[in-house]
């Protein structure tokens, strides 16, 4: 994998993100010595599946305001071993991922420190949206089609359409969550 290339060219902690997801914590320089206190030489870090409500009326949104800050809706990982939903952080050569960075051939452990990453996955929720998920599809390997990853792509606007309703009635308002409110203290009653 050519990301393990590139992570064999950079030493210390390494986490490798997909355009569309943000790491998240309050302080980085307390997450960073917590990795170290734990002492492990990887993590699991959870993954929110940020999904536009279709009941919800959102503004469009503004490259002046963090995205983060704009979109709250979204399938929290209660259960992160249920659909592998996270990102790895770690300190080895390479991370040893197998295809889709789920999962690694290095041992590991779920970090629960308030820190998640949010993948904006059916979210902002729009046309630019739309055509991006429909550009990757076409570039997708032999084996991300027998992965089964064009369903997260989508073969056409319908096909996308459909899609996110079905995920959309599955989100929840983050701003109600405990874990959320103490990521993001702004949204605490």
């Amino acid at each position: 994998i050519e990301v393990m290339e590139i992570e064999r060219e950079v030493s210390g902690w390494k986490i490798v993100l997909n355009t569309t997801e943000f790491f998240c914590c309050n302080n980085t320089e307390e997450f960073f010595s917590s990795l170290h206190t734990l002492g492990q030489n990887m993590y699991a870090i959870r993954m929110i599946l940020m999904i536009d409500n279709h009941n919800y009326n959102y503004s469009k949104p503004r490259y002046s305001i963090p995205l983060v800050e704009q979109r709250y809706h979204g399938v929290f990982p209660y259960n992160p071993n249920l659909g592998c939903a996270w990102r790895f952080i770690h300190n080895h050569l390479d991370g040893a991922y197998l295809p889709g960075r789920h999962h690694s051939r290095h041992g590991y452990i779920i970090y629960d420190y308030p820190s998640f990453i949010l993948k904006f996955y059916f979210s902002p929720w729009n046309e630019q949206s739309k055509a991006r998920k429909l550009q990757i599809t076409p570039t997708l390997s032999k084996r991300g089609v027998q992965m089964g990853l064009q369903t997260h792509y989508g073969q056409s606007p319908e096909v996308l359409d459909i899609r996110f309703l079905e995920l959309s009635n599955l989100t929840q308002d983050l701003r109600h969550n405990p874990e959320y409110q103490e990521l993001f203290p702004k949204f605490k009653p």
